[in-house]
């Protein structure tokens, strides 16, 4: 619904929507792999297997084997495949297999030690994740997160609910509404870079909601969060490796706010949740906020150093045209330049989606069990 315009910016607030069942989060394990499916007689899952590489066959580059360990490398086991393979490992995991599998750049790979298998330099590019900033009032409530930190009789009450009955508080998610709003078409930034953003209609800030908040004080005080959270950054990072032991973590640069729209669009995000926790309705409500910077200096410095994300990491196995010579995966999700790999995670997405990435990486999955059962129909 339309709440209120403050300076030319019509907000939009909403509930905010999960997957939880029965007082459960239905995540894709217990949603894809439930009961009615994990007892199928093709269908095998093997629990607590590092993947350390996908293998090709010498000549023709026709991928068939998975290379995994169990116990960090001691013993290596080797799972072959008669049709494909098929890596759904994430944004920071399926460009660190790839490389390791000697899928990558070239002159990344011969500086590791490690053998160009093919030559792919996109691999591990493109990364985008949308920068959020926890923005934190004290309020005069006694019904936030905060209360249950304190008391530890209340947790225990909670929990005790909760494993009983599967209700109560432990029930909602973290952020129980969502406001998004969009910078004025006449902002000065536009003069400079063009609108990132999907369409007129699509938010550049979303405000995650949260009934609690994070502080350094003990026992902290009642808090609630609105939390700036930019949708379309423009900002890009990387994932490579960091050796060529496939048991060591990559490097992942995010290059949050690397941008100056990023950084301006964050600042009109502090600036703009102020406005509406200014407005007459949170009277008697806010006794103070953790944000106290004011200038544009002041506020890049804060972004700068307070900086986090929302955790939807994309890109880095990006999608593009089958006869472009950049991207990594084509539009059926087959790994350019090989045979037998595909790629089916959120790493396909060339750009971050202006939301959250859960259902588009349904969606992908739903498209990517199409395409394969008609490949091998």
């Amino acid at each position: 619904m339309i709440l209120s315009s403050l300076v030319h910016i019509i907000w939009y607030v909403g509930f905010g929507q999960s997957t939880v069942l029965n007082g459960t989060r239905s995540s894709s394990a217990t949603s894809y792999l439930g009961p009615q499916f994990i007892n199928r007689p093709n269908l095998h899952v093997l629990l607590h297997a590092h993947v350390t590489r996908i293998l090709s066959t010498a000549k023709n580059l026709t991928f068939r084997g998975v290379e995994l360990s169990q116990d960090s490398g001691a013993t290596v086991h080797t799972v072959s495949a008669t049709k494909e393979v098929i890596l759904s490992a994430g944004s920071i995991a399926t460009p660190q297999i790839l490389m390791n599998s000697g899928i990558g750049d070239r002159k990344t790979l011969t500086n590791l030690g490690i053998q160009t298998v093919h030559h792919l330099p996109s691999v591990g590019q493109n990364l985008t994740e949308q920068p959020l900033l926890s923005y934190n009032w004290v309020v005069t409530a006694n019904d936030t997160e905060e209360e249950a930190t304190r008391n530890v009789t209340l947790a225990a009450e909670q929990l005790k609910q909760w494993n009983d009955t599967r209700s109560g508080p432990l029930v909602d998610a973290p952020g129980l509404n969502l406001g998004w709003f969009r910078l004025p078409a006449n902002a000065s930034i536009f003069e400079e870079f063009e609108d990132p953003s999907p369409g007129p209609n699509t938010a550049h800030i979303e405000i995650q909601f949260v009934n609690g908040g994070f502080t350094p004080e003990n026992p902290p005080p009642n808090l609630i969060g609105t939390n700036p959270t930019l949708l379309c950054p423009t900002s890009r990072g990387f994932v490579t490796l960091n050796t060529s032991n496939p048991f060591n973590h990559p490097i992942i640069n995010l290059n949050l706010v690397g941008t100056e729209f990023d950084l301006f669009a964050m600042r009109e995000g502090i600036r703009n949740t102020r406005r509406f926790m200014a407005s007459p309705s949170f009277d008697g409500f806010i006794v103070s906020s953790t944000i106290n910077a004011t200038t544009d200096d002041e506020l890049d410095e804060y972004i700068k150093a307070n900086v986090g994300v929302a955790e939807h990491p994309t890109g880095t196995a990006m999608m593009t045209s089958r006869d472009a010579d950049w991207g990594v995966v084509d539009p059926d999700l087959k790994v350019k330049g090989v045979r037998g790999l595909r790629v089916v995670d959120a790493s396909v997405l060339p750009f971050v989606p202006a939301g959250h990435t859960q259902v588009p990486t349904y969606i992908i999955a739903e498209r990517a069990a199409d395409l394969i059962k008609t490949t091998w129909d």
